[in-house]
């Protein structure tokens, strides 16, 4: 006790913290997935693995205390909530989707306590699988899915009577440095960036559901110059869709790509939902929230924590503009943008307030994007299929995350919204015309962004 280290939580860690503190359904940090092999393992020998996984990743010791409502962490023994057994082989698909729903949405403790549920699978069909629900204040998706590849890493070594793995980067180094961050100079250029890029011209809010939602937002308040509208909901129930790219289109997106040099196939997904959202909002103003892992390095990229963080996108792009203008416009944004991720983002709330007339819980963005397709690679000839499932709640109405089609060729999009703002109709008619914006625009650069909206 004694020789505990307290730290302040990192800016990521902060702002999920305040939508637990003030959501009604405190399942809202709940990251559920799960993990099905296309084989039967040894369960016992994987659950041996697990454990050992666990004690090899720090943010499993990961604890929070809160003293004087101020909220700080330490690193503790690490463990887990549970890890158990569950054999499904009598049973039914249904019934072992309903046993993760109804995990997914159980409450978590959060205070000096293991912040992770584990639980091995026999399915339906006699395979093998993994599922958990993991708190975002320990880890972020990107984390989990290395962390999957860690507990088969291990299974494989002993398996095989081999040396167990690497070990894994610490998150705690990486923790302090985001806190050292805060008083150094890049934290002052970013801060700089930031107040020049939000500006002083006033963005406008874009909804998946479409000009309407400002418009009724206006009447409500009777401001009829309003340009920003209420779009964080933390007493609301959420669910999701999951559609699928199929490898074909996805081998067309790759070529162009290639063809076009352009480093990523994120642009291309940001082209085609900012497309949907200037189409159905009536404007060339468009304004998202990116998410960004901030993974940039080999302990980033191998460690465990909550590192994301939200960043207005905006941009302007004009109807007369080709699609291929249209993508370096976003090409050129994004790259600004990420060099000044790690700004916290609750600062930038906080000058978009003393900037333009909006009050906490306001805000000009209606939609998130997540692009993590990290693909996931269980050796020793065996395929793994992954899936993220609904906690039951969500603090933004849309959020779209893209993830790989574990090594199918195509990508996953899950489509996270707030029931009582999104209907699943529009989340299919957002997606198919997202799609049909990217195929046509890869197959004909020069097409006019004017004429994509008439797609």
């Amino acid at each position: 006790m004694e020789n505990r280290v307290y730290y302040p939580l990192a800016p990521s860690q902060h702002l999920v913290f305040l939508q637990r503190k003030y959501a009604v359904h405190k399942s809202i940090l709940n990251i559920p997935t799960s993990l099905i092999l296309d084989v039967k393992l040894d369960n016992e020998l994987l659950q041996k693995a697990l454990e050992i996984a666990i004690s090899r990743w720090d943010s499993f010791g990961l604890r929070l205390k809160e003293e004087d409502k101020d909220v700080k962490q330490y690193f503790d023994t690490r463990s887990c909530e549970c890890l158990e057994q569950k054999d499904f082989s009598k049973s039914t698909e249904e019934k072992m989707l309903d046993f993760f729903n109804k995990e997914a949405q159980k409450k978590m403790g959060i205070l000096e306590c293991p912040m992770a549920r584990f639980f091995i699978l026999t399915t339906p069909k006699g395979t093998t699988g993994i599922f958990s629900v993991i708190n975002h204040i320990m880890m972020d998706s990107w984390a989990i899915s290395m962390f999957y590849k860690d507990v088969m890493d291990v299974y494989n070594s002993l398996t095989n009577d081999l040396p167990l793995p690497k070990e894994v980067k610490s998150y705690e180094s990486c923790l302090i440095k985001d806190i050292e961050y805060l008083s150094s100079d890049s934290y002052k250029k970013d801060q700089e960036f930031w107040v020049n890029e939000i500006g002083q011209v006033e963005p406008i809010y874009t909804s998946v559901n479409g000009a309407e939602v400002l418009e009724k937002y206006r009447k409500k308040t009777k401001n009829n110059e309003a340009r920003f509208s209420n779009s964080f909901f933390i007493r609301t129930k959420a669910e999701h869709v999951v559609r699928l790219i199929d490898k074909e289109d996805m081998d067309k997106m790759k070529t162009f790509l290639k063809e076009y040099e352009f480093p990523s196939m994120q642009i291309l997904f940001l082209m085609g939902l900012r497309t949907y959202l200037a189409k159905v909002n009536k404007t060339n103003d468009v304004s998202l929230n990116s998410i960004v892992a901030r993974r940039a390095t080999l302990e980033d990229k191998y460690s465990g924590g909550s590192r994301v963080h939200f960043l207005p996108f905006r941009t302007i792009i004009e109807e007369d503009r080709t699609f291929l203008e249209a993508l370096n416009i976003l090409l050129d944004k994004q790259n600004s943008v990420y060099r000044h991720a790690n700004i916290n983002p609750m600062e930038l709330f906080v000058i978009e307030q003393k900037t333009f007339p909006i009050k906490p819980g306001q805000s000009y963005r209606g939609v998130t994007l997540t692009f993590q397709p990290v693909p996931m690679e269980v050796g020793s000839g065996m395929h793994a299929e992954t899936k993220w499932y609904p906690n039951g709640s969500s603090a933004q109405p849309f959020y779209l995350t893209i993830m790989d089609g574990d090594g199918t060729g195509s990508l996953k999009c899950y489509y996270e919204y707030i029931i009582n703002h999104v209907k699943p109709e529009t989340i299919n008619a957002c997606h198919d015309y997202m799609v049909k914006v990217i195929l046509e625009g890869i197959s004909q650069p020069e097409m006019k962004v004017g004429e994509l909206y008439q797609l």
